[in-house]
Protein backbone atom coordinates (compact mmCIF):
# COMPACT_ATOMS: atom_id res chain seq x y z
CA UNK A 1 0.00 0.00 0.00
CA UNK A 2 1.60 3.45 -1.22
CA UNK A 3 1.35 6.61 1.07
CA UNK A 4 -1.49 8.14 -1.23
CA UNK A 5 -3.60 5.12 0.01
CA UNK A 6 -2.52 5.53 3.49
CA UNK A 7 -3.38 9.24 3.26
CA UNK A 8 -6.76 8.40 2.58
CA UNK A 9 -7.37 5.89 4.93
CA UNK A 10 -6.24 8.20 7.52
CA UNK A 11 -8.94 10.88 6.32
CA UNK A 12 -11.76 8.44 5.90
CA UNK A 13 -10.72 7.36 9.96
CA UNK A 14 -10.77 11.23 10.68
CA UNK A 15 -13.90 11.19 9.26
CA UNK A 16 -15.32 8.36 11.27
CA UNK A 17 -14.12 9.51 14.70
CA UNK A 18 -15.75 12.85 13.88
CA UNK A 19 -19.14 10.90 13.39
CA UNK A 20 -18.58 8.93 16.10
CA UNK A 21 -20.72 8.66 19.47
CA UNK A 22 -17.15 9.73 21.56
CA UNK A 23 -17.83 13.39 20.03
CA UNK A 24 -20.86 13.80 21.79
CA UNK A 25 -19.89 12.40 24.87
CA UNK A 26 -19.06 14.61 27.78
CA UNK A 27 -16.73 12.50 29.70
CA UNK A 28 -12.94 13.63 30.22
CA UNK A 29 -11.98 9.84 29.06
CA UNK A 30 -13.59 9.95 25.76
CA UNK A 31 -12.49 13.53 25.04
CA UNK A 32 -8.72 12.08 25.67
CA UNK A 33 -9.68 9.15 23.58
CA UNK A 34 -10.92 11.63 20.25
CA UNK A 35 -7.76 13.61 20.80
CA UNK A 36 -5.23 10.76 20.93
CA UNK A 37 -7.30 9.15 18.20
CA UNK A 38 -6.88 12.89 16.05
CA UNK A 39 -3.97 13.02 16.53
CA UNK A 40 -2.62 9.94 15.45
CA UNK A 41 -4.60 10.28 12.30
CA UNK A 42 -3.07 13.72 11.78
CA UNK A 43 0.79 12.46 12.14
CA UNK A 44 -0.44 9.27 9.45
CA UNK A 45 -1.78 12.16 7.16
CA UNK A 46 0.90 14.32 7.66
CA UNK A 47 4.07 12.06 6.92
CA UNK A 48 2.29 10.23 3.68
CA UNK A 49 1.51 13.36 2.33
CA UNK A 50 5.02 14.34 2.49
CA UNK A 51 6.08 11.20 1.09
CA UNK A 52 4.54 12.41 -1.92
CA UNK A 53 5.78 15.55 -1.93
CA UNK A 54 8.77 16.81 -4.57
CA UNK A 55 12.45 16.45 -3.56
CA UNK A 56 12.49 19.99 -3.55
CA UNK A 57 9.90 20.60 -0.78
CA UNK A 58 10.70 17.88 1.12
CA UNK A 59 13.94 20.45 2.93
CA UNK A 60 13.42 21.22 5.99
CA UNK A 61 11.78 17.96 6.80
CA UNK A 62 11.02 18.52 10.52
CA UNK A 63 9.60 21.74 9.63
CA UNK A 64 7.74 20.46 6.85
CA UNK A 65 6.09 17.62 8.92
CA UNK A 66 4.84 20.07 11.92
CA UNK A 67 3.62 22.38 9.32
CA UNK A 68 1.57 20.03 7.99
CA UNK A 69 0.68 18.10 10.83
CA UNK A 70 -0.48 21.39 12.22
CA UNK A 71 -2.77 21.54 9.21
CA UNK A 72 -4.52 18.14 9.40
CA UNK A 73 -5.13 18.65 13.08
CA UNK A 74 -6.54 22.55 13.77
CA UNK A 75 -9.36 21.09 10.63
CA UNK A 76 -10.33 17.87 11.31
CA UNK A 77 -11.38 15.91 7.78
CA UNK A 78 -11.20 19.12 6.35
CA UNK A 79 -7.52 19.70 6.74
CA UNK A 80 -6.45 16.12 5.64
CA UNK A 81 -8.46 16.45 2.37
CA UNK A 82 -7.14 19.94 1.87
CA UNK A 83 -3.78 18.70 2.24
CA UNK A 84 -4.08 15.57 0.19
CA UNK A 85 -5.39 17.88 -2.85
CA UNK A 86 -2.93 20.11 -2.52
CA UNK A 87 -0.24 17.90 -2.64
CA UNK A 88 -1.47 15.55 -5.88
CA UNK A 89 -1.82 19.44 -8.08
CA UNK A 90 1.49 20.39 -6.81
CA UNK A 91 2.93 16.45 -7.17
CA UNK A 92 1.33 16.60 -10.73
CA UNK A 93 2.61 20.25 -11.84
CA UNK A 94 6.01 19.05 -10.54
CA UNK A 95 5.84 15.72 -12.99
CA UNK A 96 4.71 17.95 -15.57
CA UNK A 97 8.18 20.60 -15.26
CA UNK A 98 10.56 17.80 -14.86
CA UNK A 99 9.43 15.97 -18.26
CA UNK A 100 10.43 19.03 -19.78
CA UNK A 101 13.54 20.01 -17.91
CA UNK A 102 15.26 16.91 -18.47
CA UNK A 103 17.76 17.44 -21.52
CA UNK A 104 17.64 15.56 -24.52
CA UNK A 105 20.96 14.71 -27.09
CA UNK A 106 19.66 15.64 -30.91
CA UNK A 107 22.13 15.09 -33.67
CA UNK A 108 23.20 18.73 -35.45
CA UNK A 109 21.26 19.46 -38.74
CA UNK A 110 23.28 19.20 -41.98
CA UNK A 111 23.72 22.67 -43.37
CA UNK A 112 26.12 24.01 -45.99
CA UNK A 113 26.35 27.74 -45.68
CA UNK A 114 26.98 28.13 -49.54
CA UNK A 115 24.35 25.74 -51.18
CA UNK A 116 21.31 26.64 -48.85
CA UNK A 117 19.74 29.64 -50.52
CA UNK A 118 16.94 31.38 -48.41
CA UNK A 119 13.94 31.73 -50.60
CA UNK A 120 12.72 35.45 -51.20
CA UNK A 121 9.74 36.87 -53.29
CA UNK A 122 10.44 38.62 -56.55
CA UNK A 123 9.71 42.35 -57.18
CA UNK A 124 6.75 41.74 -59.03
CA UNK A 125 5.20 40.34 -56.06
CA UNK A 126 6.08 43.31 -53.95
CA UNK A 127 4.81 45.49 -56.43
CA UNK A 128 1.70 43.60 -57.32
CA UNK A 129 0.74 43.76 -53.34
CA UNK A 130 1.45 47.36 -53.61
CA UNK A 131 -1.23 48.67 -56.38
CA UNK A 132 -3.86 51.13 -56.21
CA UNK A 133 -6.38 48.38 -56.60
CA UNK A 134 -5.03 46.83 -53.13
CA UNK A 135 -6.74 47.63 -49.82
CA UNK A 136 -4.94 50.37 -48.08
CA UNK A 137 -4.17 48.03 -44.80
CA UNK A 138 -2.61 45.49 -47.26
CA UNK A 139 -0.46 48.28 -48.69
CA UNK A 140 0.75 49.41 -45.95
CA UNK A 141 1.89 45.67 -44.41
CA UNK A 142 3.71 45.44 -47.65
CA UNK A 143 5.53 48.47 -47.77
CA UNK A 144 6.73 47.90 -44.06
CA UNK A 145 8.18 44.59 -45.19
CA UNK A 146 10.59 46.25 -47.45
CA UNK A 147 12.49 46.94 -44.38
CA UNK A 148 13.75 43.49 -44.83
CA UNK A 149 14.41 44.00 -48.52
CA UNK A 150 18.10 44.78 -49.49
CA UNK A 151 18.18 48.31 -50.52
CA UNK A 152 19.40 48.06 -54.35
CA UNK A 153 16.30 46.22 -54.55
CA UNK A 154 13.45 48.41 -52.05
CA UNK A 155 14.81 51.59 -52.91
CA UNK A 156 13.58 51.70 -56.33
CA UNK A 157 10.00 50.65 -55.16
CA UNK A 158 10.11 53.67 -52.55
CA UNK A 159 10.71 56.06 -55.51
CA UNK A 160 7.68 54.92 -57.39
CA UNK A 161 5.71 55.32 -54.44
CA UNK A 162 6.51 59.04 -53.57
CA UNK A 163 3.89 59.88 -56.60
CA UNK A 164 1.20 57.80 -54.56
CA UNK A 165 -2.27 59.10 -54.01
CA UNK A 166 -2.83 57.56 -50.52
CA UNK A 167 -0.85 60.41 -48.25
CA UNK A 168 0.32 57.33 -45.52
CA UNK A 169 1.70 55.63 -48.34
CA UNK A 170 3.33 58.27 -49.99
CA UNK A 171 4.67 59.32 -46.36
CA UNK A 172 5.59 56.26 -45.11
CA UNK A 173 7.77 55.41 -48.38
CA UNK A 174 9.69 59.00 -47.85
CA UNK A 175 10.09 58.29 -44.29
CA UNK A 176 11.76 55.16 -45.40
CA UNK A 177 14.29 56.48 -47.72
CA UNK A 178 14.87 59.61 -45.97
CA UNK A 179 16.14 57.61 -42.63
CA UNK A 180 18.43 55.14 -44.94
CA UNK A 181 19.90 58.41 -46.67
CA UNK A 182 20.42 60.28 -43.24
CA UNK A 183 22.18 56.81 -41.86
CA UNK A 184 24.55 57.23 -44.60
CA UNK A 185 24.78 60.67 -44.82
CA UNK A 186 26.18 60.76 -40.94
CA UNK A 187 28.41 58.26 -41.49
CA UNK A 188 30.07 60.03 -44.34
CA UNK A 189 29.75 63.39 -41.85
CA UNK A 190 31.76 61.52 -39.62
CA UNK A 191 34.52 60.11 -41.45
CA UNK A 192 35.09 63.61 -42.98
CA UNK A 193 35.90 65.20 -40.17
CA UNK A 194 38.37 62.80 -39.32
CA UNK A 195 39.70 63.19 -42.48
CA UNK A 196 40.27 67.05 -42.02
CA UNK A 197 42.13 66.05 -38.94
CA UNK A 198 45.93 64.80 -38.17
CA UNK A 199 45.79 61.34 -39.04
CA UNK A 200 48.51 58.49 -39.14
CA UNK A 201 48.89 56.67 -43.18
CA UNK A 202 46.85 53.93 -41.54
CA UNK A 203 44.39 55.80 -40.15
CA UNK A 204 44.20 58.01 -42.91
CA UNK A 205 43.65 55.27 -45.32
CA UNK A 206 41.19 53.49 -43.30
CA UNK A 207 39.43 56.93 -43.24
CA UNK A 208 39.84 57.42 -47.47
CA UNK A 209 38.40 53.44 -47.86
CA UNK A 210 35.12 54.06 -45.67
CA UNK A 211 34.32 57.33 -47.66
CA UNK A 212 34.68 55.82 -50.73
CA UNK A 213 32.41 52.53 -49.44
CA UNK A 214 30.13 55.03 -47.82
CA UNK A 215 29.50 57.14 -51.25
CA UNK A 216 29.55 54.18 -53.02
CA UNK A 217 26.72 52.85 -51.31
CA UNK A 218 24.46 55.70 -51.79
CA UNK A 219 24.75 55.05 -55.29
CA UNK A 220 23.99 51.52 -55.24
CA UNK A 221 21.37 51.25 -52.86
CA UNK A 222 19.85 53.68 -55.44
CA UNK A 223 19.51 56.86 -52.63
CA UNK A 224 20.81 59.41 -55.28
CA UNK A 225 20.06 60.25 -59.15
CA UNK A 226 20.13 62.71 -61.94
CA UNK A 227 23.30 64.90 -61.78
CA UNK A 228 24.02 64.01 -57.62
CA UNK A 229 24.27 60.56 -58.79
CA UNK A 230 27.27 61.24 -60.98
CA UNK A 231 28.88 63.35 -58.14
CA UNK A 232 28.84 61.21 -55.43
CA UNK A 233 30.38 58.52 -58.45
CA UNK A 234 32.88 61.32 -59.09
CA UNK A 235 33.67 61.71 -54.86
CA UNK A 236 33.90 57.97 -54.56
CA UNK A 237 36.69 57.53 -57.39
CA UNK A 238 38.68 60.42 -54.98
CA UNK A 239 38.60 58.97 -52.47
CA UNK A 240 39.19 55.42 -53.82
CA UNK A 241 42.08 56.52 -55.67
CA UNK A 242 43.91 58.30 -52.32
CA UNK A 243 43.53 55.66 -50.69
CA UNK A 244 44.85 53.25 -53.59
CA UNK A 245 47.78 56.10 -53.45
CA UNK A 246 48.35 55.71 -50.18
CA UNK A 247 49.43 51.94 -50.08
CA UNK A 248 51.01 49.65 -52.85
CA UNK A 249 49.30 46.31 -50.94
CA UNK A 250 45.74 48.29 -50.60
CA UNK A 251 44.59 44.81 -51.06
CA UNK A 252 41.69 43.17 -53.56
CA UNK A 253 38.60 44.83 -51.83
CA UNK A 254 39.47 48.46 -52.65
CA UNK A 255 40.52 47.62 -56.18
CA UNK A 256 37.59 45.87 -56.77
CA UNK A 257 35.47 48.30 -55.17
CA UNK A 258 37.57 50.91 -57.45
CA UNK A 259 36.33 48.70 -60.67
CA UNK A 260 32.61 48.97 -59.80
CA UNK A 261 32.12 52.68 -60.00
CA UNK A 262 34.31 52.68 -63.24
CA UNK A 263 31.52 50.39 -64.57
CA UNK A 264 28.83 52.24 -63.22
CA UNK A 265 30.53 55.04 -64.95
CA UNK A 266 30.39 53.36 -67.84
CA UNK A 267 34.56 53.32 -68.40
CA UNK A 268 34.63 49.37 -69.27
CA UNK A 269 38.09 49.18 -70.12
CA UNK A 270 39.44 50.69 -67.23
CA UNK A 271 36.73 48.48 -65.19
CA UNK A 272 38.26 45.21 -66.76
CA UNK A 273 41.50 45.72 -65.43
CA UNK A 274 40.72 46.57 -62.22
CA UNK A 275 38.51 44.10 -61.59
CA UNK A 276 41.10 41.57 -62.99
CA UNK A 277 43.70 43.10 -61.15
CA UNK A 278 40.92 42.43 -57.98
CA UNK A 279 41.17 38.48 -59.04
CA UNK A 280 44.80 37.77 -58.88
CA UNK A 281 44.60 39.67 -55.58
CA UNK A 282 42.65 36.97 -54.13
CA UNK A 283 38.73 38.63 -55.04
CA UNK A 284 36.44 35.58 -55.10
CA UNK A 285 35.62 34.60 -58.59
CA UNK A 286 32.34 34.06 -57.82
CA UNK A 287 31.69 37.89 -57.11
CA UNK A 288 34.00 39.35 -60.05
CA UNK A 289 33.21 37.50 -62.94
CA UNK A 290 29.51 38.47 -62.93
CA UNK A 291 30.81 41.83 -63.43
CA UNK A 292 33.44 40.62 -66.05
CA UNK A 293 30.33 39.29 -67.97
CA UNK A 294 28.12 42.16 -68.10
CA UNK A 295 31.15 44.28 -69.62
CA UNK A 296 31.09 41.61 -71.96
CA UNK A 297 27.33 41.82 -72.08
CA UNK A 298 27.71 45.62 -72.53
CA UNK A 299 30.30 45.49 -75.25
CA UNK A 300 28.18 42.90 -76.78
CA UNK A 301 30.78 40.25 -77.36
CA UNK A 302 28.19 37.57 -76.12
CA UNK A 303 30.75 34.45 -76.95
CA UNK A 304 32.92 35.89 -74.18
CA UNK A 305 29.74 36.50 -71.52
CA UNK A 306 29.03 32.89 -72.28
CA UNK A 307 32.59 31.61 -71.49
CA UNK A 308 32.47 33.31 -68.23
CA UNK A 309 29.11 31.93 -67.57
CA UNK A 310 30.82 28.58 -68.23
CA UNK A 311 33.06 28.96 -65.66
CA UNK A 312 30.55 30.11 -63.02
CA UNK A 313 29.03 26.64 -63.89
CA UNK A 314 31.72 24.94 -61.96
CA UNK A 315 31.54 26.88 -58.54
CA UNK A 316 28.87 26.98 -55.98
CA UNK A 317 26.84 29.33 -56.91
CA UNK A 318 23.33 30.91 -55.58
CA UNK A 319 19.97 30.49 -56.88
CA UNK A 320 20.00 33.84 -58.02
CA UNK A 321 23.19 34.15 -60.44
CA UNK A 322 22.03 30.28 -61.01
CA UNK A 323 19.39 31.23 -62.92
CA UNK A 324 21.07 33.55 -64.94
CA UNK A 325 24.04 31.09 -65.90
CA UNK A 326 21.91 28.27 -66.84
CA UNK A 327 20.23 30.69 -69.47
CA UNK A 328 23.39 31.63 -70.93
CA UNK A 329 25.17 28.15 -71.10
CA UNK A 330 21.91 26.65 -72.69
CA UNK A 331 20.89 24.61 -69.58
CA UNK A 332 17.40 25.97 -69.02
CA UNK A 333 15.50 25.66 -72.74
CA UNK A 334 12.82 28.22 -71.58
CA UNK A 335 13.42 31.97 -71.03
CA UNK A 336 11.91 32.96 -67.38
CA UNK A 337 11.52 36.60 -67.85
CA UNK A 338 12.23 37.68 -64.39
CA UNK A 339 15.23 36.36 -64.39
CA UNK A 340 16.77 39.59 -65.32
CA UNK A 341 15.56 41.02 -61.97
CA UNK A 342 17.40 38.43 -59.68
CA UNK A 343 20.93 40.57 -59.99
CA UNK A 344 20.82 43.98 -61.18
CA UNK A 345 24.34 43.92 -62.61
CA UNK A 346 23.73 41.50 -65.74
Amino acid sequence: MNALHWAWLAAVADFGLLMSPLVLSVSQGAFWQVVVAHTLVSAVVAFATYLMLPKRYMVPRAATIALMFSFAFIAPVIGAIGLLLITRVNLRRAQVEDAYSIPVSVGLPVYDVQAVDQHRGGQGAVRSRLGRQVPSELRMQSLLTLQAVPSRVSNPILEELLGDETDDVRLVAFGMLDAEEKKISVQIRHESERLAGPLAPDQRYDCLRQLAELNWELVYACLAQGELRQHILTQAADFADQALALRDDAGSGLIFLRGRIWLERGDLTAAQHAIERAVELGQPRTSAWPYLAEIAFRRRDFHVVQQYMQQLSALNLASRTRAVEDFWVRRSNEINFSDHKLLPHI
